[in-house]
């Protein structure tokens, strides 16, 4: 019985062992602290990458570096059905390298309002320029990066929202 107890508990604690995939979302809430979730990821885009990039998950290559970290690369596609989240703030990310991406939660996002008009309180998705969200469209086999709560500098293609990351595919 002990020995099945034991292995019982090994198999446990290996089925429970940490993932890189685990989201890092904070345990504490508080006045000062803001909840979003973060993912680790490697920059595969073959440039540099920012807080507030819209970035896509890298369906061309082989997915993971050698760290296993999966690869993501600048959204450059409307409404792409591989759409993985927004870089974190106070994020530079160079080429080959690893960076904090949102994947749950408010965030400052960069808008493409002047090519891929975004409203406030609509979804947005990725967009045609490139590391940008745009208004989402409604299609089969797309996704939606979150809702756009608030734009400023609106009708540019730089322009700041705030995007509440909840990422849902049709």
């Amino acid at each position: 019985m002990r020995k099945l107890i034991a292995l019982a508990a090994i198999l446990l604690t290996l089925g429970m062992a940490g993932n890189v995939w685990a989201y890092h979302c904070p345990q504490v809430v508080s006045g000062t602290t803001q909840y979003i979730c973060t993912q680790t990821v490697f920059n595969d885009a073959g440039a540099t990458i920012v807080s507030g990039d819209v970035v896509a998950w890298d369906d061309d290559d082989t997915d993971f570096s050698t760290s296993e970290y999966p690869y993501v690369i600048l959204g450059a596609t409307a409404d792409d059905p591989y759409v993985a989240g927004v870089i974190a703030p106070g994020q530079t990310c160079l080429d080959q390298s690893l960076c904090d991406m949102v994947v749950y939660g408010p965030t400052l996002t960069k808008i493409a309002d002047a090519t891929d008009d975004a409203t406030v309180d609509t979804l947005v998705s990725t967009s045609t320029v490139s590391g940008r969200a745009g208004d989402a469209g409604t299609t089969a086999d797309t996704c939606s990066l979150g809702m756009l709560v608030d734009i400023e500098n609106a009708a540019q293609d730089n322009a700041s929202g705030t995007v509440f990351v909840n990422i849902d595919c049709r």
